[in-house]
């Protein structure tokens, strides 16, 4: 089942295409990074699927139902956070969420649970207006999940933390989402996508140019091992021949792509079969960051 889903989703202001046949296919119970450059269309996306812009077409679905048609039942399962968290400034933490409990009727247990979640139990008592960015930002994401929804959908949730308070959140998302929640978020924050997100979704220029696993895209990129040798030339040759894909080499070093582990344990094979001494030896591929960079340069080519 897809927590949500969008059917050649478009919007346009004016002449001008903001979103062009968008295709979400976000997995129930997954963590999925929705990444894109400033003005790709993350924010716009983000909006229509909460409502805040109207979608005519009916491409929306989330969790199985359309959002035109039921809107009402699908918000009351839905947490979110856009762009900045929206509080009351003269109520405390604590009376923020004893004024949505009116609503939801979660009790005071259930607000001392969630402000503990996010690391706010012990300024449960200040204004909000007092708080820091970050903490602000925290409260966001507790009034997000008091009413204890299925799916979160987040907009740049790591806004204003410090790098302790990133890596907690880290952690909280991981634990909601072993707890059977979907998070959808957006973040510029790419190492942090990298660490938590299962599944990857990439915009540009209104379109998608990514959607899948993140072990996907990351399969989609070049690895390379380097290699430091008392004879670079010779270990060149060697591996060339052995249908190798050798990248470049100088007097000491041969850089080689390789496909997988498999194939990296075959180059070490070949080379100490021949004879040639190893010296060194690396193996890395490009981050989820540079993998974005690369996919949007090659989207624009």
């Amino acid at each position: 089942m897809e927590s949500i889903r969008t059917q050649q989703l478009n919007f346009k202001i004016g002449s001008k295409t903001i979103l062009n046949n968008i295709d979400l296919h976000v997995p129930d119970k997954s963590i999925y990074g929705y990444l894109g450059r400033n003005g790709a269309g993350k924010s716009t996306t983000i909006k229509l699927l909460l409502g805040l812009l109207r979608d005519e077409a009916d491409a929306i679905f989330i969790q199985g139902q359309s959002l035109k048609d039921y809107r009402s039942d699908i918000y009351a399962n839905v947490g979110n956070l856009i762009e900045a968290p929206c509080y009351y400034t003269k109520l405390t933490v604590f009376e923020n969420l004893k004024y949505l409990d009116i609503i939801h009727k979660k009790g005071d247990k259930r607000i001392d649970a969630v402000l503990e979640m996010v690391d706010l139990g012990r300024e449960k008592k200040k204004k909000a207006s007092t708080l820091s960015m970050g903490m602000k930002q925290r409260l966001g994401i507790a009034m997000a999940i008091f009413h204890d929804p299925q799916l979160l959908i987040l907009d740049e949730p790591l806004n204003g933390l410090d790098p302790q308070g990133i890596v907690e959140m880290r952690n909280l998302f991981r634990l909601l989402n072993e707890q059977g929640k979907t998070i959808f978020l957006s973040s510029h924050i790419l190492s942090e996508l990298e660490k938590i997100a299962t599944h990857i979704g990439i915009i540009e220029g209104g379109k998608m140019i990514f959607q899948g696993t993140k072990n996907e895209l990351l399969r989609e990129v070049e690895r390379e091992a380097l290699l430091r040798t008392s004879d670079a030339t010779r270990a060149a040759t060697v591996l060339n021949n052995a249908k190798f894909s050798v990248l470049r080499t100088d007097g000491q070093t041969v850089v080689v792509k390789i496909a997988d582990d498999n194939q990296f344990d075959q180059l070490i094979k070949c080379l100490v079969q021949q004879n040639i001494e190893i010296y060194g030896l690396e193996s890395h591929s490009a981050d989820l960051e540079q993998i974005f960079i690369n996919l949007i340069s090659r989207s624009n080519d």
